[in-house]
């Protein structure tokens, strides 16, 4: 038994993924086997239903948890919170209840923002900002109504220096930085705990065409 047992995670972009020497590939689903390792019940979320099938075929075999998967396009616009809102709700219906929101789904936009379109600038605006104002929105009120509950968004270095080539991405894990800290204040009070991480060069599949020397 581990310290989270009991305990019900959201984690978005949370898919199976691993390098080509078999180590895990993304944050998300690293998260997830953290999470697991502990005892917690999961909820996963991604747009590749392979992956979180897989993920949830190994995280519950391996550590004997229940994983709920979704799969969704996060970015989809005004559907946004709609897909947010029946996350939480069967999310709830299944566990009783939300401890802890891991807002991780993200994506990277390389390249001089004079070539960057608008629809490129707002479907990573919607994607690694939109989402974490719905997924907040939706599971905030779970959260109030029991006075305890955990909020992490996952941003970048690049939203606390900026990064060249990669101005909408920076931006964007910026504002989550700004977000972060301005929830923090307005859920307190409640006894819900907001934080922020915001990871320098990770070796994942994200950043699996830069060389060692980038």
């Amino acid at each position: 038994m581990g310290f989270l047992t009991g305990k019900t995670a959201i984690i978005t972009g949370a898919g199976f993924a691993t390098l080509s020497d078999g180590r895990c590939g993304s944050i998300g689903y690293g998260i997830a086997t953290a999470y697991a390792k502990e005892g917690a019940n999961l909820v996963i979320t991604g747009r590749n239903v392979a992956k979180l099938e897989k993920a949830k075929e190994d995280l519950e075999k391996q550590y004997g948890i229940k994983v709920l998967i979704f799969s969704a396009d996060i970015s989809a616009g005004a559907d946004n919170v709609a897909v947010a809102a029946d996350v939480v709700a069967k999310t709830v219906a299944e566990f009783g209840g939300i401890d802890v929101l891991i807002n991780n789904a993200g994506i990277s936009h390389i390249g001089l923002l004079q070539d960057m379109s608008i629809d490129d600038w707002n479907h990573i605006v919607a994607t690694n900002l939109t989402s974490v104002f719905s997924t907040c929105k939706c599971t905030i009120p779970t959260m109030v109504s029991r006075h305890s509950g955990k909020i992490i968004n996952i941003s970048s270095v690049w939203g606390n220096v900026g990064a060249s080539c990669e101005v909408a991405y920076s931006a964007t894990k910026g504002a989550v930085i700004a977000f972060t800290k301005a929830l923090a204040k307005e859920l307190g009070p409640s006894g819900i705990r907001v934080n922020c991480v915001a990871p320098g060069c990770i070796d994942t599949d994200m950043l699996v065409n830069l060389t060692q020397d980038d």
